[in-house]
């Protein structure tokens, strides 16, 4: 069957990719297969929504992912009958995000409305957030992730290869072959995550100049390194076989996600129901729970101590809004103190004050009390 190619690059937004471009190329190639080339970091969630729902109704679309793409694009994907990728290329979800811009003096009345209407934004950036998970978990249901699973994906905010794209179940087929990617290309994709608040992607290959006398004795030490990290890698893999092999009643819980990221272990061994820890693991639990009593008694101590301020004070939830509320008051009192306007009658005995005599006024003045 005969196949029209549609190369979409660069932002999904009114002022780049708009579904309106896509559904032009779509009707025109009505009853034919069509291939969508992308290679975008991503943009407008409506955009996105809409496009995946253009491919959808097409019916017969094939998403090739390119390069880098990301945020927006991963998704959007979702409507093709087939989604590919390039071994080389990187992959990237993370929570939906929104401009916040807040600059100027407040009262508490402001601030109060600033911090609600900060409070309705979450709840919409949250309901974006589910939708997306929702899209996530769906696509790699087959694979036996949950939601949850996707949230922890889109909280780590990194680029994902090809071939955990692949096991995750977002792409259903990877392209062999390695595509050089050009230095200029890669400051351009630097430059534009930087901008957009992404996490710029690594680019682990390291090519040798073709220039210069050293090229070959640098190459041996560089394939010299290649190939011990590689030999040492595959005894990790074995060691770590045989382990799987030797404990086979054991697993790893990641659950408890608050406990491990304090312990700072991916997961905690799980033996017959049983969570194993160390003497050390359980002194820093220990540790964490006596610390965590102190500070909630310095901070219902400094809620107090702010509450007496005033009833408009005690008033506002949160410690932190509560500070922010005084910090208003206070910037709102005046600064400094009026000066008097009369002369002391007794001469005091400090020598500033009979330095300061010479000024002309003061002498004038000096001269009407003699």
């Amino acid at each position: 069957m005969e196949e029209s190619v549609l190369e979409v690059n660069g932002m999904i937004d009114h002022y780049g990719w708009q579904r309106t471009n896509i559904k032009w190329h779509l009707n025109k190639n009505k009853g034919k297969k069509v291939r969508c080339k992308i290679n975008s970091w991503g943009g407008s969630v409506n955009e996105a929504i809409a496009i995946s729902k253009l491919f959808e109704e097409h019916g017969n679309v094939t998403v090739e992912f390119i390069g880098f793409c990301a945020s927006a694009v991963t998704w959007m994907a979702f409507g093709a009958v087939s989604i590919e990728m390039h071994e080389d290329s990187l992959w990237l979800c993370h929570k939906s995000s929104i401009p916040v811009d807040i600059y100027g003096s407040m009262n508490a009345d402001q601030i109060e409305s600033t911090i609600k209407q900060l409070q309705n934004e979450k709840k919409s950036q949250d309901a974006i957030d589910l939708i997306i998970a929702k899209k996530y978990a769906d696509k790699c249901a087959a694979k036996g992730k949950t939601i949850k699973d996707v949230f922890d994906l889109m909280k780590e905010e990194r680029w994902i290869p090809a071939d955990e794209c692949l096991s995750w179940g977002f792409v259903d087929h990877v392209i062999p072959g390695i595509n050089k990617v050009s230095n200029d290309f890669r400051s351009l994709m630097i430059e534009n995550c930087a901008a957009l608040n992404l996490p710029v992607p690594i680019f682990p290959e390291y090519e040798l100049p073709k220039d210069g006398p050293n090229d070959s004795y640098l190459k041996k030490i560089i394939d010299s390194l290649t190939s011990l990290i590689s030999s040492k890698k595959e005894e990790l893999h074995v060691e770590y076989q045989a382990n799987i092999n030797s404990n086979k009643n054991q697993t790893m819980n990641k659950t408890f996600v608050a406990v491990n990221i304090l312990l700072a272990v991916e997961g905690l061994t799980e033996n017959d129901g049983k969570i194993e820890l160390t003497v050390e693991q359980m002194q820093k639990i220990c540790d964490a729970l006596n610390q965590g009593v102190t500070d909630k008694t310095s901070v219902d101590n400094a809620i107090a101590a702010l509450d007496s301020i005033s009833p408009n004070v005690q008033a506002i939830d949160g410690l932190t809004n509560k500070i922010h509320a005084v910090k208003a008051l206070v910037n709102l009192l005046p600064t400094g103190v009026p000066a008097g306007n009369s002369i002391p009658k007794d001469k005091p005995e400090d020598k500033n004050y009979e330095d300061s005599k010479k000024d002309p006024v003061n002498r004038f003045f000096s001269e009407d009390e003699d």
